[in-house]
C-alpha cells in the first residue's frame, strides 16, 4: 500500500480537528478552537486531495502571528499522552526553572530559525511535496541536511509536524514500523543548553518501539533523518 493512501483528505482532517478540539477542552481549555474558526475554513476543505494539509496556529507571538512555541507545546503534550514516547528532555518549550541545589543549570531554548515564515493564527492549508506525498515526509530531500533544506523555502516543517501526527494516526504506525523515515522539523532552532548556539533542530522518529521526539544537528546529513519543506 502506498503511503499516500493512508492520508486523510482535508475534509477528514477537518473532522479530526473537531475530535482534537474535544481534547483541548480538557487539557488546554484556554486554547479551544472556536466554532467560528471551523465555519470559516469548512468550505476551503472541499474538493482537495490529501496532499493538502490543514493546520492551526495557536496563540500570538506579539506581532500578530501564531506562537510557534505554544502551538508546538500543545501537540507535543497530545502525542506524549496518546503514544508510548521517547521524548528528549531538550524538546521542552516551557522548561521548569533550574534547580541550583542539584547543580541543574541547563535548560533548552527553542525558537523559529532565522528566515522561517511567520505562521498565521487560526486554520491554514499547506501542500506537501509530491515525493513526500507518495513515499513519506522527507523523501524529496533525503540527501540534504536540515541546513541545506532551509535554503530552499521559508516554509519548512515546524509545529506542523506535531499536528500532522496528531491527525494521521496511520502515519504514526508507519513511522513506528520504520516504513517511513524519521522527519526533521527544521524550522525549529534549538539550543540544548540555553546558550547562543542554536545549531540543533527537532525530529519525529522511532526509538525502541516508541515514538521519538528528538533532536539532530542542522548540519547533519543522516539518511534516516529526512528534512523537508512545503510546496
Amino acid at each position: 500500500m502506498s503511503v499516500k493512501e493512508t492520508y486523510l483528505n482535508p475534509r477528514q482532517q477537518y473532522e479530526k480537528w473537531h475530535e482534537l478540539n474535544e481534547w483541548l477542552k480538557k487539557a488546554f481549555p484556554k486554547e479551544v478552537i472556536s466554532e467560528e474558526s471551523f465555519k470559516d475554513v469548512e468550505q476551503k476543505c472541499e474538493g482537495l486531495s490529501s496532499q493538502n494539509r490543514l493546520f492551526f496556529g495557536f496563540g500570538d507571538d506579539g506581532q500578530g502571528n501564531a506562537d510557534p512555541c505554544l502551538s508546538g507545546h500543545l501537540f507535543v503534550t497530545y502525542l506524549v499522552q496518546k503514544y508510548p514516547c521517547e521524548k528528549w528532555r531538550f524538546v521542552d518549550f516551557y522548561p521548569s526553572p533550574p534547580d541550583p541545589m542539584r547543580f541543574d543549570f541547563y535548560r533548552p531554548k527553542i525558537k523559529m530559525r532565522d528566515g522561517a515564515a511567520a505562521r498565521p493564527k487560526g486554520f491554514y492549508l499547506k501542500q506537501i511535496l509530491e515525493r513526500d506525498y507518495i513515499d513519506g515526509i522527507g523523501a524529496e530531500h533525503k540527501k540534504l541536511s536540515p541546513a541545506d533544506v532551509r535554503k530552499l523555502s521559508p516554509w519548512g516543517w515546524g509545529y506542523e509536524g506535531f499536528e500532522f501526527l496528531a491527525l494521521e494516526e496511520a502515519y504514526v504506525s508507519l513511522l513506528l514500523a520504520k516504513k517511513v523515515s524519521a522527519f526533521v522539523l527544521s524550522d525549529y532552532a534549538v539550543s540544548p543548553y540555553g546558550t547562543a548556539d542554536f545549531a540543533s533542530t527537532m525530529l519525529l522518529g522511532h526509538s525502541r518501539g516508541k515514538l521519538e521526539l528528538g533532536m539532530t544537528n542542522v548540519r547533519d546529513n543522516i539518511p534516516k533523518f529526512a528534512p523537508s519543506h512545503f510546496a
